[in-house]
């Protein structure tokens, strides 16, 4: 099985992200196209190689859920008031459509859900808040990049190996093709 190597502040993400869940889920991933992490590594990663101007986040959310909306404030300050697309869930049934393909891949039913789009490539979804955004999404995005693959991170983390391409492109466009919200 392979191994992602993150530092102490992604096993802190992926802590943080369990326990900021607006919508809770007892059902674990069961994708075949998935697979758990088994390692963090104590060593930290550099925030220098990411390239933040690179960076996009599509969120699913909801407008009541205070997770989303400390994240709908941190993303855009970290990275910048146009890194941002929101997609609100309630009274909008395009959105909520989309969000039950996300469940129906990946078993999400938690808010905020955010793909992380590097060099307009989907790199990562997190199921929950993001601690820290400015010092987090860059490990997450390096992790990524190193293991090939596109990093899930719910109450658990899996990576989706880059060779899984038709399932990746499913899920960049479902992150890329929901209605815009301002609220």
């Amino acid at each position: 099985m392979k191994r992602i190597v993150a530092g102490v502040v992604f096993a802190v993400v992926i802590l943080g992200v369990f326990a900021s869940l607006c919508i809770s889920n007892n059902n674990t991933m069961t994708s075949p196209s998935a697979m758990q992490s088994s390692s963090v590594n104590t060593q930290t990663q550099s925030q220098n190689q990411i390239d933040v101007s690179k960076l996009h986040f599509y969120m699913f959310g909801l407008a009541t859920c205070p997770h989303c909306k400390k994240m709908k404030q941190l993303l855009p300050e970290a990275f910048g008031k146009n890194s941002l697309t929101y997609y609100e869930l309630q009274g909008n049934d395009h959105n909520s459509n989309l969000f039950s393909e996300l469940y129906s891949m990946l078993g999400v039913t938690g808010v905020p859900v955010i793909g992380i789009f590097y060099d307009n490539r989907l790199v990562a979804i997190v199921e929950g808040e993001i601690p820290e955004p400015s010092k987090n999404v860059p490990i997450i995005v390096e992790t990524a990049i190193k293991e090939k693959g596109v990093l899930f991170i719910t109450d658990k983390t899996y990576l989706i190996p880059l060779n899984q391409t038709e399932t990746i492109k499913k899920l960049e466009n479902i992150f890329m093709n929901g209605e815009p919200s301002e609220g």
